[in-house]
């Protein structure tokens, strides 16, 4: 769609990169950390302060992963809507979520003021609100279930935004920020005095023992404790085994963002909607995120159809002047609705945080803290509640039942399909899986016409990839791994690259 503007994040596209070093050989620390986004980086900054030495490993910049790549909304509301929590955890328990989410925000805001983050950090009002009569009364139990867990919440129909509300929950004193200058704030603190912030520099494996071996095509480095903070924890199934069950409680999906310039003064706030996929939207100076149209990663056709729904969305409620940015990113929902942070089953000191859906920046925070609070030997009142191990059936049985069976479905059924029979049916500047003398193949015909070959085997658990027309990327339907046309990873679980399958003789130059 030539509608739509510059296909990254508005954060990106105003932010200079960072230039700190790749690890360059052998080192130890106390804690190693993998990954350099809003989790890995509020631990390291938190074990720094409390005297331990920490190693960041960052696979490519700082915030080049989710982080980068999030519209940044920072609030105690949280997707999984606190009436069902509720339900499914019980009163105290979803008052411990609530109150979590609550501390992550201040603690956002004291690294801000303290570090003297410039993230153009702002204190807004947010909104839970409905164009629909019929969601009326959601809007209204919503409320009554805020009320239980002590969140200062107030029904309104006075949302600032251009269109006819039907009902609306207020949240106060929520925030949003530039998630970018605030990671860079937070890793520029992190780095010196015998801690480390390495870019460039992808995790390879992971060795299990008293004291972990984690290695890089760069270097080894040594640590008591590692925290896996990859957004979705990154394994080899041989190495780490136990974290592909945690693969299993969480289901991978693809959130779309445009950001559009308005005739019309940009409301100021945070803003979703009741809709399924619901619908995201705040402001950036003179420019309104909006997001949405979500899906199941690796499981659409067109892709690009998400932002044509998001444009059409956008246009019939606001005055577009023109669409300047346009990005995805991927969140994993958990089976029981809440984030899984802490030990890892068989690894006493492997620690993950994981299955943020779509709150990122206030889980990841809490995240952040949480484990920081376990290394130390501290007493957290949230730990069993996100534990990663536990075990809340009534919550998310029926979930993780559906996700699975859905895994299943695409590892075998994904096995018998092909887009196209022959290599001169793809299309330039686009990937099909073509099938040759019983032979899949993932190949991708760039703007030039030549060719790229890979196979379409996950490396991660051996499911069939399919090709992403929006983000011109490889997808895994069953865990979320995705991988660049030539085959680099690009989101986690899976630590290998697709593996490298030429053509036969007799394809490599025809189309």
């Amino acid at each position: 769609m030539n509608s739509l503007g510059n296909s990254v994040s508005v954060w990106i596209d105003t932010t200079e990169t960072t230039n700190f070093p790749p690890l360059g050989g052998n080192i130890s620390v106390d804690v190693a950390i993998v990954g350099g986004g809003i989790t890995g980086l509020t631990a390291a900054l938190l074990l720094k302060r409390a005297g331990l030495t920490v190693a960041v490993l960052e696979a490519g910049k700082i915030g080049s992963g989710v982080t980068g790549y999030t519209t940044a909304h920072i609030t105690e509301a949280a997707d999984e809507r606190y009436k069902s929590m509720i339900s499914s955890l019980g009163e105290s328990d979803a008052k411990i979520v609530a109150e979590s989410s609550r501390v992550a925000i201040e603690k956002i805001a004291e690294f801000v003021s303290q570090e003297d983050i410039d993230c153009d950090f702002q204190r807004v009002d947010g909104y839970l609100y409905t164009e629909n009569t019929q969601d009326i009364s959601e809007i209204e139990q919503e409320a009554e279930a805020t009320k239980k867990l002590g969140i200062k919440t107030s029904l309104t129909t006075d949302v600032p935004l251009p269109i006819s509300v039907k009902a609306g929950l207020l949240f106060p004193n929520q925030a949003q920020f530039n998630s970018l200058q605030y990671l860079q704030g937070l890793a520029k603190a992190v780095n010196g005095y015998g801690s480390f912030v390495f870019e460039e520099t992808p995790v390879t494996k992971i060795n299990s023992n008293p004291v972990n071996d984690v290695y890089t095509e760069h270097g080894t480095v040594a640590a008591k404790n590692v925290i896996i903070a990859t957004h979705t924890p990154i394994h080899d199934t041989s190495s780490l085994p136990d974290l592909y069950a945690m693969a299993t409680k969480l289901a991978p999906y693809r959130s779309y963002v445009i950001g559009v310039k308005l005739r019309s003064p940009v409301p100021v706030g945070l803003f979703w909607d009741t809709d399924s996929p619901y619908h995201y939207t705040r402001s950036y100076g003179n420019i309104l995120i909006v997001g949405g149209a979500d899906h199941k990663t690796g499981t659409v056709v067109n892709n690009q159809e998400s932002y044509e729904q998001l444009e059409t969305y956008v246009k019939a409620r606001f005055d577009v002047e023109s669409i300047d940015y346009h990005w995805s990113s991927q969140y994993y929902e958990p089976a029981d609705g809440l984030p899984y942070i802490g030990k890892t089953a068989a690894n006493s000191n492997i620690y993950i945080s994981t299955g943020y859906s779509g709150n990122g920046m206030t889980f990841g925070t809490v995240g952040g803290m949480l484990i920081s609070d376990l290394i130390l030997g501290r007493k957290n009142p949230w730990s069993k509640v996100y534990d990663p191990n536990r075990a809340n059936l009534l919550a998310g049985a029926q979930r993780f039942v559906a996700e699975n069976l859905g895994v299943a479905k695409h590892f075998v059924a994904d096995r018998f399909k092909s887009d196209v029979k022959q290599v001169s049916e793809v299309p330039v500047g686009e990937g099909r899986i073509v099938e040759i003398d019983g032979q899949k193949y993932a190949v991708y015909r760039d703007e030039t016409g030549n060719l790229s070959s890979l196979s379409p085997v996950c490396t991660h658990a051996g499911c069939i990839v399919n090709w992403n027309n929006a983000e011109k990327t490889w997808d895994c339907p069953c865990h979320g791994g995705r991988f660049s046309t030539t085959g680099e990873v690009l989101n986690g679980p899976p630590i290998h690259e697709l593996n490298k399958q030429p053509l036969p003789t007799s394809n490599a130059t025809k189309g």
